[in-house]
């Protein structure tokens, strides 16, 4: 079986999420790894792990960064890593997969779903689009604060947008 490694270089992850009823916020983590085990053209036939080292977020806020690593949201001194492991992949429709897992946040696993669009696909290697939606209390990330206009601080659903390059591992 082939295994493929995600170039942390050249991938992406990022994330958005609804913030004061009139803005979103957006967001990466620096610090990621993953690994694909089998046919990078057909994902069908592949194992997909991924791992994200929480305090790698970056909003372009430092505050808003500690907050969201203080135990208000993810707690990364006690939780310091999310991961995704793939359960199954189906073919979806104009060339998509779509991508069932285990997604584990502070210690709390949940199946998640997530749309693969390959971009290109070579003998060295793959850029995939994922994109999928969690909801953030799902996962135990339950801070928020009511705001006099109406509504909360923080929507609960967060997009994920990655942009994955993956190469063969050269073990």
């Amino acid at each position: 079986m082939n295994t493929w490694k995600v170039d942390p270089i050249a991938s992406t992850v990022g994330f958005s999420v609804p913030h004061m009823m009139v803005t979103t916020v957006t967001g990466t983590f620096e610090e990621f790894s993953g690994e694909l085990q089998g046919n990078i053209a057909d994902l069908t036939k592949t194992k997909i792990s991924f791992r994200v080292i929480v305090s790698s977020i970056q909003t372009k806020n430092r505050d808003r960064d500690l907050h969201l690593c203080s135990g208000d949201f993810f707690d990364a001194e006690i939780f310091p890593e999310m991961t995704f492991t793939s359960r199954a992949i189906y073919s979806d429709t104009d060339g998509r997969y779509l991508m069932s897992g285990n997604l584990t946040v502070k210690n709390t696993t949940k199946r998640a779903i997530f749309y693969i669009t390959p971009q290109e696909v070579t003998v060295f290697g793959a850029t995939y689009l994922v994109k999928g939606k969690i909801k953030r209390k799902d996962f135990g990330l339950m801070w928020n604060r009511a705001i006099e206009a109406g509504g909360v601080m923080v929507g609960d659903i967060i997009d994920i947008n990655m942009s994955i390059v993956i190469c063969k591992d050269a073990r």
